[in-house]
C-alpha cells in the first residue's frame, strides 16, 4: 500500500519542478530581455540604442521598417552630413530621423538644422544639442516591419494566442508524461506479481 502514496509523491514532485522549470524560464528571458536593453543603452551610450523607422522621410538611405542602431556622440564631434536622432523640437516625446545639413555654434551651444533626404526642403526647427540622442550607426533592412506589425492590436491578439498554445502545449505535454509514468508502473507492478 505505500508504492501508491511513493508514486504519487513522485507525480507532484514531478509536477512541481516542471512548474518551477516554468516560472525560472520566464525569469531568464524577461531578465535577458531587460538586462540586455539596459547592456545595450551603456555600450551604445544613449538612451535609445535601437529605433525602428516609421517614416519615409529618410528614403532611400532609410526605408520605413528598417531597425536602425543609434551611438551616442557628443554635440561637438556631430559633423554635417551625419544622420542623428533626435527629439522633436515640438513634441520631445516624438523621436526624428534626419541628416545634419548646418551645424550653428551660439554663445557655447550648439543647434543642428536638419533635413530628411526625401525632404524637399530643410526642417523649419533648429534642434538644440540636448535634444540629440545619437548618430545612426547602422541598420537591418525591414526587419522592423515584424515589430510594427506585432504592436498593432492584431500582432497583441496573435501573441496572446502564441502563447496560450504554448502554455497547452506544456499541460497537454506534462499529462501525458504522468499517463505514461502512470502506465509504466502498472506494467512494472503486474510484472513483478506475475513472477511471484
Amino acid at each position: 500500500m505505500d508504492r501508491p502514496d511513493g508514486f504519487a509523491g513522485r507525480l507532484g514532485s514531478i509536477k512541481h519542478n516542471e512548474a518551477a522549470k516554468l516560472v525560472l524560464l520566464a525569469v531568464i528571458v524577461v531578465s535577458l530581455s531587460y538586462g540586455g536593453w539596459a547592456a545595450l543603452r551603456l555600450m551604445m551610450a544613449t538612451e535609445h540604442p535601437v529605433l525602428v523607422v516609421v517614416s519615409g522621410s529618410m528614403v532611400p538611405t532609410l526605408n520605413v521598417g528598417d531597425i536602425i542602431f543609434i551611438k551616442g556622440s557628443p554635440a561637438e564631434n556631430i559633423d554635417l552630413g551625419t544622420i542623428v536622432v533626435f527629439h522633436s523640437p515640438r513634441e520631445y516625446d516624438t523621436l526624428v530621423v534626419h541628416r545634419v545639413v548646418q551645424k550653428i555654434d551660439s554663445g557655447g551651444a550648439v543647434y543642428f538644422k536638419t533635413k530628411g533626404d526625401f525632404n524637399r526642403y530643410q526642417d523649419d526647427w533648429t534642434v538644440p544639442e540636448d535634444h540629440i540622442v545619437g548618430i545612426y550607426a547602422a541598420r537591418i533592412p525591414y526587419l522592423g516591419i515584424v515589430v510594427m506589425r506585432l504592436r498593432e492590436p492584431a500582432g497583441t491578439v496573435l501573441i496572446i494566442i502564441l502563447i496560450v498554445l504554448l502554455i497547452s502545449h506544456e499541460i497537454h505535454g506534462e499529462r501525458s508524461k504522468r499517463k505514461r509514468a502512470a502506465a509504466d508502473l502498472r506494467t512494472i507492478h503486474r510484472k513483478r506479481r506475475a513472477s511471484e
